[in-house]
């Protein structure tokens, strides 16, 4: 509740003010200028067509002169009618239609209760159902990013900047929402390789995780948890045999691996090799190593592929963080053999 020319203390020392709900319009009505009695939520559609309901003034707490905070009402007031007994106007507070995703209302402050209350202050408040998620298509990206996904469920909203969502803490980009609001699409970043991360969305009606794509925090819905595959992309992907070609590689995490630009192939530093088919630390090294020139980011490195005597054909260029003959297949934690990887030698 902003201050303004005309009340610029809406809620001064001792003020217990009144606050209400009222329905939107769709021509956009605002506040009435004094508190409107009590009216049961009713609407065509998905339009509100009537509705207002008074926060319980013990769930109203004034802070400062310009400010109030108050609970949305989860149940009627008064609690009871003209003959004492329970309320059947609003008996869960302010809640959607059976056919709503989503209403605007108005909320308005009085001065007092009763019709001789004067409003003082306005704003609005959007109720939203709670988004969910029921797939993700496909669960899963390469380390470098750039898979377009799609998400499944209920409660996004396809008004621009509304609905967002990250994966492992990297945020989807390119977000593209269906006008049914069930679905979107988007675009995975860059991240360290690694399973069971929880996609995150962000909508209107609060926030739901795919590990409890329920919405219900009881988790009882199926997790569908996501995973980053240890994947890289390069660029060129091809050169002639006897040549020396610089690749430019992108992935992720390559900022906290070991290189050494001194040490053999056969060490525990991080290294980048031609592998035909998938890499075996003791039987499958490569037909030669792309030895690196830089880093340059976390997301990025380059290094040179020497060709010379290397036969004609495809491999997949190979990350790997332990470059020992000895080591386990999980110490060396080889990039997937992916299309991406793939670098062809020919005679051209």
């Amino acid at each position: 509740m902003t201050a303004n020319a005309a009340t610029p203390t809406p809620f001064p020392a001792g003020t217990k003010p009144i606050v209400q709900f009222q329905f939107v319009s769709a021509s956009g009505s605002a506040c009435a200028g004094t508190v409107k009695p009590v009216t049961q939520i009713a609407g065509s559609g998905g339009a509100t067509t009537a509705g207002v309901l008074t926060v319980d003034p013990a769930n109203v707490l004034r802070i400062t002169s310009t400010k109030i905070s108050l609970k949305v009402p989860s149940s009627p007031y008064p609690a009871t009618d003209a003959q004492g007994a329970a309320s059947t106007v609003n008996p869960n507070g302010l809640a959607l239609l059976a056919d709503q995703a989503s209403a605007r209302w108005n909320v308005c402050v009085y001065d007092k209760e009763g019709a001789s209350g004067n409003l003082i202050a306005a704003t609005t408040y959007t109720v939203a159902v709670k988004p969910t998620i029921t797939s993700i298509i496909p669960a899963g990206s390469p380390a470098a990013g750039g898979q377009t996904i799609t998400v499944n469920g209920t409660g996004f909203s396809a008004v621009a900047g509304t609905t967002s969502a990250t994966v492992g803490g990297v945020a989807l980009t390119n977000i593209k929402v269906a006008a049914s609001g069930n679905s979107f699409t988007g675009t995975t970043g860059p991240r360290v390789a690694e399973g069971n991360l929880a996609l995150i969305v962000t909508a209107p009606g609060g926030k739901v995780s795919s590990l409890d794509p329920d919405n219900n925090a009881n988790a009882t819905g199926s997790p569908i948890p996501f995973t980053y595959s240890n994947g890289i992309s390069i660029a060129p992907n091809t050169g002639p045999v006897n040549a020396k070609v610089t690749i430019d590689v992108v992935g992720a995490g390559f900022s906290s691996l070991n290189f050494d630009r001194q040490a053999p192939s056969n060490s525990a530093n991080a290294h980048v090799f031609l592998v035909k088919d998938a890499y075996l630390p003791a039987t499958n090294r490569g037909a030669a190593e792309c030895v690196l020139e830089a880093v340059l980011r976390d997301t990025e490195l380059v290094c040179t592929l020497d060709l010379t005597g290397v036969n004609e054909g495809a491999y997949i260029l190979t990350l790997v963080e332990n470059g020992l003959s000895s080591a386990t297949l999980a110490d060396a934690n080889p990039t997937l053999v992916t299309s991406g990887a793939t670098f062809t030698v020919g005679p051209y």
